[in-house]
């Protein structure tokens, strides 16, 4: 009886979460990483500046086409930190936030990998994007990166959270989240060279490795401290169901 009883808890939460949502956020992160990517790799101005405006319009434009047309179909999240802000804030169950993360993650490493391939003139070489990290290893610099990423993840996260508890539509929704999102990784990337979302730093961090290794996670978990604090805000202010 056990064992039966476990055997249609699974089979339930293998129904709840559907095969579609997970294609819609599969393809959502691979699209965001990969045209971030190649666009510094295609165009590689000289001037890391511009390179970053390109990555930051890059990002902003596929936020919008994804959030737009995907919405409706997995929420959105294309981001394995506002998944765990989610699931603090009680929008999400926690099969949904596991499987979620992990297709986030292979998304990002696949579409790592695809542009290293197609624009890497030498395989030893980084992505232009990620070519001069700002972070030095010291922990002053290392503060102030953890810091920005955690803000500006807690910023874009409680907007979105927002957003979503208002119910707008989802050219609304698109609007305001490519713009957020276009604004916090250009803060984001003048200060840490990173994009704020662990999904599409997960394969730089893992390939290129010019960073020591307690640097390497604070950097990528940083952005999960401020989801973290916008869904425990959220949750205290907003309470909803789990949907």
């Amino acid at each position: 009886m056990r064992l039966t009883a476990f055997a249609d808890r699974h089979k339930n939460t293998i129904h709840t979460i559907q095969l579609r949502s997970l294609l819609a956020e599969f393809t959502g992160t691979f699209l965001l990483t990969f045209f971030a990517l190649a666009a510094s790799a295609v165009v590689g101005f000289q001037d890391a500046f511009l390179n970053q405006i390109l990555a930051c319009f890059s990002i902003g434009g596929i936020t919008f086409l994804t959030t737009f047309f995907l919405y409706s179909v997995s929420g959105s999240h294309f981001n394995p930190a506002v998944s765990v802000g989610f699931f603090i804030a009680n929008r999400i169950g926690f099969s949904k936030l596991v499987v979620y993360i992990c297709t986030h993650i292979i998304s990002g490493l696949l579409a790592t990998l695809l542009v290293f391939f197609l624009f890497s003139d030498n395989r030893n070489d980084s992505i232009l994007l990620f070519s001069t990290p700002v972070v030095p290893h010291h922990p002053e610099s290392l503060m102030l990166s953890s810091v920005c990423q955690s803000v500006m993840m807690f910023i874009v996260l409680l907007l979105f959270l927002g957003l979503t508890y208002l119910q707008k539509g989802r050219l609304y929704m698109a609007t305001f989240m490519a713009i957020a999102i276009g604004i916090a990784n250009f803060v984001n990337l003048s200060i840490t060279s990173y994009p704020l979302n662990p999904a599409m730093t997960a394969g730089e961090l893992l390939l290129f490795r010019k960073h020591e290794m307690l640097d390497a996670v604070i950097v990528w978990l940083s952005p999960f401290a401020g989801a973290c604090m916008a869904g425990i805000i959220y949750f205290i202010t907003f309470i909803r169901p789990v949907h």
